[in-house]
């Protein structure tokens, strides 16, 4: 055939929106091959609630897309251990990548799969912490049972070795190097009669961690609802319940010490409320606005039980090259049965802030610049949870 002509395929229709068919958020993924995919899968859903028809291709098309992208730059962190007395500071380099593989829904099935990596040095030496890294790479099997439904089967992996705050599962104060890997299964049904849909899902996790933190695994349903709307927007809420097993974590009294001979247990409810909207027709502006509500209980005294609220807002502007936005998170843990101390009975109450502002400009098909700033507050009323961190970095993008 010659080029510029097209070629005739049959598809058997298959009701679903975007997010459902990937698998995984996009937005992460700024490739243009993927946002072209993704242009074709709305022309898609466009003819979903018709019989199967002929729809017209280019010819030398691919269901298959592909992408990768490395980055390299360097930063620096005012407080790489999240402390409260003297934070260590130092400079950083840094260097990471992401690849992107999904087969476009066709013959009533799709696949996704994503990998991200990230490696930090930092070139202070006395500080503690010489390096952190982070990977997950995520998959997704979807198959179209019948008009309207799809089974999904994900599997997802995460490498962690970072300075974390763990406070809020294991006690106030406690921030650790966290160094673990993790695997979790999801198997799920989802139902699409446009422009509502629901998803029920099953989620199992296996967590390995270095000491002193311990090994645990959940397992539990979540259920979401949805709704399309306008642009491409969609407002979702979702329920989730699952326990979680420590494998060797005893369990407190309601002082926080330890009762030999025991094993911790945990019960979780978790709730979110969620509405991305696109404002203009070509979704140069966008906002994603995120409600949680987490329920934690023990299978003790409750020394860890709490309730989170939490809220989070993303601004995004994208337009002639250049990728903008800012996002910030606010979360609020009480601890209802947690005293400060053995001579302080006042109760437990954290406040996390995190804010990110990130920057990017095309210079070519292949590259571009970014710059990025993050700042992390811990607001407590037992002084030694306080801290305090910003970090800025900067640093250059290549697409293969």
């Amino acid at each position: 055939m010659n080029p510029g002509r097209s070629r005739s395929v049959t598809r058997r229709p298959a009701k679903t929106g975007w997010r459902g068919i990937l698998g995984m958020d996009l937005r992460r993924c700024r490739q243009k091959s993927a946002l072209g995919a993704l242009s074709l899968f709305f022309v898609l859903g466009a003819a979903a609630s018709m019989s199967a028809e002929k729809l017209e291709l280019p010819e030398g098309f691919s269901l298959w897309q592909r992408s990768a992208h490395l980055r390299v730059g360097a930063g620096y962190k005012d407080n790489v251990t999240l402390s409260h007395f003297d934070p260590p500071s130092s400079a950083f380099e840094m260097a990471s990548a992401d690849v992107m593989l999904f087969r476009l829904p066709w013959n009533n099935w799709d696949f996704s799969l994503m990998g991200v990596a990230s490696d930090v040095r930092y070139f202070r030496e006395s500080i503690g912490v010489d390096a952190e890294q982070n990977a997950a790479v995520s998959s997704q099997l979807g198959w179209f049972m019948s008009e309207g439904w799809k089974s999904t089967t994900a599997l997802q992996y995460v490498f962690i070795n970072q300075v974390m705050d763990v406070s809020a599962v294991y006690g106030a104060a406690v921030r650790e190097q966290v160094h673990g890997h993790g695997i979790t299964l999801t198997e799920g049904v989802r139902r699409d009669a446009a422009p509502w849909w629901a998803e029920l899902s099953l989620l199992g996790s296996l967590y390995y961690f270095r000491q002193p933190l311990d090994d645990y695994w959940q397992a539990g349903p979540r259920i979401s609802l949805g709704c399309y709307y306008g642009h491409g927007s969609e407002i979702g809420l979702s329920y989730q319940a699952f326990p979680q097993a420590y494998d060797s974590r005893e369990q407190t009294d309601p002082t926080g010490a330890p009762v030999p001979g025991t094993r911790l247990r945990y019960w979780s409810q978790q709730a979110e409320l969620s509405w991305q909207h696109n404002w203009d027709e070509q979704r140069r502006w966008r906002s994603i606005t995120r409600c949680g509500f987490e329920h934690n209980q023990d299978n003790g005294s409750g020394y860890y039980d709490y309730l989170q609220y939490r809220i989070a807002e993303q601004l995004r502007y994208r337009a002639a090259g250049w990728d903008f936005s800012v996002q910030g998170a606010l979360a609020y843990y009480d601890f209802p049965r947690q005293a400060l101390s053995l001579t302080d009975p006042r109760l437990r109450h954290r406040t996390s802030i995190h804010l990110t502002v990130r920057g990017e400009k095309s210079l070519s098909k292949h590259w571009r610049i970014c710059a990025a700033y993050d700042y992390e507050r811990s607001l407590s009323n037992q002084t030694v949870e306080q801290y305090r961190a910003n970090t800025a970095s900067a640093g250059v993008d290549f697409e293969f």
